[in-house]
């Protein structure tokens, strides 16, 4: 068997499986079985899911004492602390597109050598190519009056000539707003009509670009993190905890600036005039203070006590990718849910599982709305009058199997799917503003829809559909790596059990015992649950049987020497037997399991990974690393994978509870259907996967 790769892959599926697929549904009757007018949304978290979760920092923060550096390892893995030398950037004050820059400040000022005194306003305006007319004026409705006519701008950015007002007080690290220069914001459908007037550190400029205006904001980084910081993570955070939620803002702090320098990077190499702007396309960014205007809340610089320390705390510092070293996309959003989500692109950091979220300040890790049938049914006119909504994808990740990835609209007239991508580009969350594309729709219950666990080999476990998470042993310093995992009958608990034999047990699954410490021949392998879930047996690579509580011993390979060593482990459904399978494909059947034939007589292309039973034991089937399938006994071959070109090596299969047909799963949860298995999920999280267990059928009520 290759090196990394998982022995053993488990499954049990439901009896009542829910189809995944997106298949048409038959119309129904006009008026039958017709949705609610008010469809419930219950959501988890607020934004894309990426990287830092601010809620969840401060969770971490002020619930579990973290520090800002475990909160940054934790959510950007693959990466590593570092310094970047302090820059200056440009920054487009987007509200001001195409009009005259408006510019005063208590203190003097001065544009293009004309001196301002405190108090005056200046009126920069484009007259045409790299002609520029500086004025002054009383406000938005003055033209003004000229006192430089025309000028040429300084060649800038791109090469695009621009003109700068330049306080007399040049350091930008000073917070009194009375010596910083203001911008006076006209309205853009209405010019005569101002706004807002907002302070802000370093100078103010006018771009001149094809005869048209843009205004930005040139300050050293440092300084422009003071408007960027507040504004994504209150300041007012730093006190929560008894002052421990500082280490929150001190983490937003590194991931603003690690984020400024990368995409400052990115825009430039892309020939935009700024490295960044002031909305959530770059981030968030307020400049000093406002200090006028009703259509924004009021804030002011000399309430930003705590995040300005935070960015003092960690001046300079940043994140650098650990595959070359550049500064990382450090993105980051509001709110998780309880579950970050990858990103192969850019950052290259992974998913992790986000306790902080659940902070009990955050209002956003759970929500709930209603949207109307009639705004679905305009969405999608050729379903006619909608019958149902059902999520058939998922990220995988997280309670309720995550986000959304694909929805089925069903209605009287048909059904339409709508996919959505990876990056979560939801028109259906934004056409309805939903907080998250994390959602699901409870006046649908998918009652037969299937969960199961994923674990891993450091313990984690992902608990995806309908199944629930009882707790896992990725906090936990295992003497070695998890190898399988085992559910309980009852689908409320369950087992992780190490190489070493150490047994975990969540939810109702009961600590039987275990051989953690007692110097085994061979590494555990496998492992399989009693019925009643009063016991349960391990097997070893040497082939030797340990049992614990009602399940009892019928017999071992263990002092038998082997041809190839034992992979994989089954029980019986009367709990009175078991299989022991090789990597060669020989089986090892005792108490009342049958032998329904073997493949340890051939010369197998790649060992065997993994074997399911059939319901019943009539039969069993057998994977290969390279997909190859081979059945034996009362079941049916429903095709493999042996003859493809797999991207990943085949970990493992699982039958569904028909007998009807089976997936094949590669080492990183990707799953492929055959026969009467639907398509369950596409991948789950990009992580090596040891085990996947599916919550059993409920007992008939």
């Amino acid at each position: 068997m290759a090196p990394g790769v998982p022995r053993r892959i488990l499954l049990a599926l439901c009896a009542a499986l829910g189809a995944l697929v997106a298949v048409p549904a038959a119309p129904a009757a006009a008026g039958e079985h017709v949705a609610p007018d008010q469809i419930t949304v219950q959501g988890r978290g607020w934004g894309h899911g990426r990287g830092l979760s601010q809620w969840g920092s401060l969770g971490y923060a002020v619930d579990h004492g973290w520090s800002s550096a475990q909160i940054l390892d934790h959510y950007y893995g693959r990466t590593t602390a570092g310094t970047a030398e302090t820059q200056i950037l440009d920054i487009h004050l987007t509200a001001n597109a195409n009009l005259d820059l408006l510019v005063t400040s208590a203190t003097d000022f001065n544009i293009a050598g004309w001196a301002f005194t405190g108090g005056e306003t200046a009126r920069l305006s484009v007259q045409g190519e790299n002609d520029f007319q500086v004025s002054t004026t009383t406000g938005c409705a003055d033209p003004g009056t000229p006192v430089i006519a025309s000028v040429a701008g300084v060649a800038g950015r791109q090469g695009h000539p621009s003109l700068l007002a330049v306080s007399a007080n040049a350091d930008p690290s000073i917070d009194d707003v009375d010596q910083m220069l203001v911008m006076i914001f006209c309205d853009s459908e209405e010019p005569a009509t101002e706004v807002s007037r907002r302070a802000y550190r370093g100078q103010i400029g006018l771009v001149e670009i094809g005869g048209l205006a843009y205004a930005f904001n040139k300050l050293p980084i440092e300084q422009y993190l003071r408007g960027v910081v507040p504004r994504e993570s209150p300041s007012w955070w730093g006190a929560q905890g008894g002052g421990a939620g500082i280490a929150a803002l001190e983490a937003q702090a590194v991931a603003a600036r690690s984020y400024a320098i990368r995409l400052a990077e990115d825009r430039v190499a892309r020939g935009f005039f700024t490295h960044a702007c002031d909305t959530t396309a770059c981030q968030v960014y307020g400049g000093a203070a406002l200090l006028a205007g009703s259509w924004l809340p009021l804030d002011h610089g000399s309430v930003y006590t705590d995040s300005n320390q935070a960015i003092v705390n960690t001046a300079d510092v940043v994140r650098l990718r650990d595959s070359d070293g550049s500064v990382a996309l450090t993105e980051f959003g509001s709110s998780s849910g309880g579950w970050t989500q990858p990103l192969s692109e850019g950052s290259g950091y992974p998913d992790v599982e986000d306790l902080g979220d659940a902070v009990s300040l955050n209002p956003h890790t759970n929500w709930t709305t209603t949207i109307q049938r009639s705004d679905v049914e305009a969405m999608f006119p050729s379903i006619g009058e909608l019958t149902r909504i059902r999520v058939t994808r998922r990220n995988g990740l997280g309670e309720w199997g995550g986000r959304t990835r694909q929805i089925l609209f069903e209605g009287t007239s048909g059904s339409e799917t709508l996919n959505i991508d990876d990056w979560g580009d939801d028109v259906f969350r934004r056409a309805f503003g939903l907080r998250s594309d994390w959602y699901r729709f409870p006046d649908f219950p998918e009652v037969g829809d299937p969960g199961f666990w994923v674990a891993k080999s450091d313990g984690t476990v992902l608990a995806l559909g309908s199944a629930t998470h009882f707790g896992d042993a990725s906090n936990q310093d295992l003497p070695s790596p998890v190898v399988d995992m085992a559910a309980t009958a009852s689908g409320q608990g369950y087992w992780l059990v190490t190489r070493s034999g150490d047994v975990y047990a969540y939810g109702d699954a009961i600590h039987i015992g275990a051989m953690s410490g007692l110097g085994l021949a061979a590494p555990i392998v496998a492992m399989a649950p009693h019925p009643d879930g009063q016991g349960y047996w391990f097997t070893a690579s040497d082939g030797g049987v340990f049992a614990f509580g009602s399940a009892a011993f019928h017999g071992s390979m263990g002092e038998i020497p082997l041809n190839q060593p034992v992979v994989g482990m089954e029980s019986t459904a009367s709990g009175n037997g078991y299989w022991l399978v090789a990597s060669d494909g020989g089986i090892f059947a005792f108490g009342d399991a049958q032998f329904h034939g073997s493949t340890g007589h051939l010369v197998l292309n790649q060992p065997i990974t993994s074997m399911t039973a059939a319901p019943g034991g009539s039969g069993y089937w057998f994977v290969a690393l390279d997909g190859g399938v081979f059945s034996f006994g009362a079941v049916d071959f429903h095709g493999s994978r042996g003859d493809r070109d797999n991207r990943r090596p085949i970990a493992g299969m699982a039958v569904t509870t028909t007998g009807g047909g089976y997936w094949l799963v590669m080492d990183d949860g990707t799953s492929y259907p055959f026969g009467d298995a639907p398509d369950f999920v596409s991948s789950v999280a990009g992580q090596t996967v040891v085990a996947i267990e599916v919550v059993p059928p409920l007992p008939p009520s």
